[in-house]
Formats: structure tokens, C-alpha cells, sequence
């Protein structure tokens, strides 16, 4: 059944309120500790973190951040092109994939929008802003006539990766997808593809992302966004990023693998992930992960996943040792 309700009218479908995960500095002053002593699982950030040698790129690099861009996003437009195997000018660098998506209903002009709930509230909020009208498709819904589906894969918070639907048209938000895969898609007809890179190699700070599109789509995005799409900095470290991608592609598999065993230890029910993130419930009341200062994201806004909390990847042995401490009690 196809809720055909506007978030603009009936907020009880639509949430009204707009959480993220993250929020490491307020859960530290809660806590009354340092930031270094909260474990934050809740953003599904790459397990390992930073590259190792970041620190020291960015110091040797440090006279990049006294050049302004290059409008084109250069050298990372050219570098993810070739990799993606689209043509450059098909290519949009931005500071993060959030960047686009505080301007694309604006620059698309869609006043209309069919997203499956629940779900990742941006795309919302900046619909609603725009005066986007949006149409709540859950679990078994036919699709809506729209003029756009926000389609993200893997899901976020369920982690389930499905195709685009054919013969629509809209967005496909594979921020959590796995790099190999999105070499695979290439440029998708009536498809904006929009992702993040700052998850994948963990530089939230640096604000790294980007769209594939036709050209046309492309002019029409950055006719919103301002004339230097990300720091120069980011844009000259891609390059130095890529060649671990299928690494961290096989880090986040193996951490996923272990943390559902673990979860199932515990007799904890989850849903089966494709993202760097496993949502679970447990077998009875809710864990105080606050005793372990371990930062974990719920759902309060959305009615269907109260009693589930959704666990972004541990990485260290003691990280992994303190989540399994508070699971077991």
C-alpha cells in the first residue's frame, strides 16, 4: 500500500526531526571523557579509519591549501573517470555527496519524489525545503508516478543492495557501496549516480564526493553549487586514496562477517548487510552502550525500527573486546 502522503501535511508519516549519526564531541561532554575515549559505531565509517601515512601527506602537501581548486575538479574529475570508466565532463567532484543533495531538487526541478522508508532523512529535508512533494514506498508498495526516485543501495539502515529500478528515473545514493562495485555501473541512463568517498577511506573532514551523469545533468548541478566543488587538498589526495580501495573493500567484509557472528552469539537478530553497518536487535532489553561510552545510532524518529540499533564496524581488538563486553550482559 503506497502511503501518497506529503511530508508537508502529515508528518506522522514523515519524520519532522533529522538526527545523524556522528556527534562525537556532545556524547563525550554526556559522557564527562575525552573524544579519544568514545567508540563511535555510528556512522558506518570505515572500521580502520584514515590511511596510516594521511598525517604525513597532508604535511608534505600542506602549500595545496594555498591554491583555490581547480573548477573542474582536477586531478580527481580525470583520475575517477578513468576508473569508473566514464568521460570526465560525465564527472562532478563535490565536497561531499551532501553537497548535491542540498541542491539537486532546485537544479533538477522535480516537485515530486518517491523514496523507501525509513530511511536516510537528507534527501527528505532538502526535498521538503525545495518544495519537492515526497512519497513514503515501504516494503512491498508499487512505485509511485513521480518525478524522481531517491534509491539508495546499499540501504541505509538496512543494508540491503537491490539494482535501480528499470525504466525509472531519479538518484541512486551508493555512498555505501563497495568500490569494486561501483566500477561496474558505469553511466546509467535516466540516473544520476551520487556517492561518497569520505566513508570509504574514512575522511568525513575533508568532504570528498561525487556525481555520474549525462553532461546535461552535470551543467545543471553545477549551475547550484559554488565554483570551487571541493578543497584542493581532497581533490590531490584522491589520486594517493584509490589504490587502496579494494583493500578496504575486503576490510569491511571481513568486519561485517564478524561482527554478525558475533551479534548471533548473543542471540541478537540482525538483517543481512552489503554496507560497512549491520542493523540488530537484541534478544531482550536494550544494552546501556553509554556504560561502555560506545556511540551506536537509533532510530526515535522512525516508528518501524524502534528496539533496533544499527552498529557501524569495529576495528581493533580492544574496540571489538568493549563491544562484546556490553553485548553480553
Amino acid at each position: 500500500m503506497l502511503s501518497n502522503i506529503t511530508i508537508q501535511l502529515h508528518q506522522e508519516t514523515m519524520p519532522s526531526n533529522f538526527p545523524h549519526g556522528g556527534g562525537v564531541e556532545a556524547a563525550a561532554k554526556a559522557w564527562s571523557c575525552d573524544v579519544s575515549d568514545v567508540l563511535d559505531l555510528s556512522t558506518g565509517l570505515h572500521p580502520a579509519g584514515q590511511p596510516d601515512w594521511l598525517g604525513e601527506w597532508l604535511h608534505e602537501h600542506a602549500d595545496l591549501a594555498a591554491h583555490y581548486p581547480d573548477v573542474h575538479g582536477e586531478p580527481a574529475r580525470s583520475i575517477l573517470a578513468n576508473e569508473f570508466g566514464v568521460k570526465p565532463e560525465q564527472v562532478l567532484m563535490t565536497a561531499g555527496a551532501q553537497a548535491v543533495i542540498e541542491v539537486i531538487f532546485q537544479a533538477m526541478q522535480w516537485k515530486s519524489m518517491g523514496v523507501c522508508v525509513p530511511c536516510y532523512h537528507e534527501p527528505i529535508r532538502c526535498a521538503k525545503r525545495a518544495g519537492c512533494r515526497v512519497y513514503a514506498i515501504e516494503s512491498g508498495d508499487s512505485f509511485p508516478s513521480v518525478d524522481a526516485l531517491w534509491w539508495t543501495s546499499p540501504n541505509n539502515p538496512f543494508g540491503n543492495a537491490e539494482a535501480f529500478p528499470e525504466g525509472l528515473m531519479g538518484v541512486l545514493d551508493e555512498s555505501y557501496m563497495l568500490f569494486s562495485e561501483r566500477r561496474e555501473l558505469g553511466l546509467m541512463s535516466d540516473v544520476i549516480r551520487l556517492g561518497s568517498l569520505t566513508k570509504t577511506f574514512c575522511i568525513p573532514g575533508l568532504r570528498l564526493g561525487y556525481v555520474i551523469a549525462d553532461e546535461a545533468i552535470i551543467q545543471k548541478l553545477k549551475a547550484w553549487l559554488p565554483p570551487w566543488p571541493a578543497s584542493t587538498l581532497a581533490l590531490h589526495l584522491l589520486p594517493k586514496l584509490l589504490p587502496e580501495a579494494d583493500m578496504r573493500d575486503l576490510q569491511v567484509k571481513d568486519a561485517r562477517e564478524r561482527l554478525v557472528k558475533l551479534l548471533n552469539t548473543y542471540h541478537w537478530q540482525s538483517y543481512q548487510s552489503h554496507a560497512s553497518f549491520v542493523l540488530a536487535r537484541p534478544p531482550a532489553a536494550m544494552p546501556n552502550f553509554a556504560k561502555k561510552k560506545i556511540l551506536v545510532r537509533t532510530f526515535p524518529e522512525w516508528e518501524q525500527l524502534q528496539g533496533w540499533v544499527r552498529f557501524g564496524l569495529p576495528y581493533s581488538d580492544d574496540d571489538w573486546q568493549r563491544l562484546e563486553a556490553i553485548l553480553c550482559l
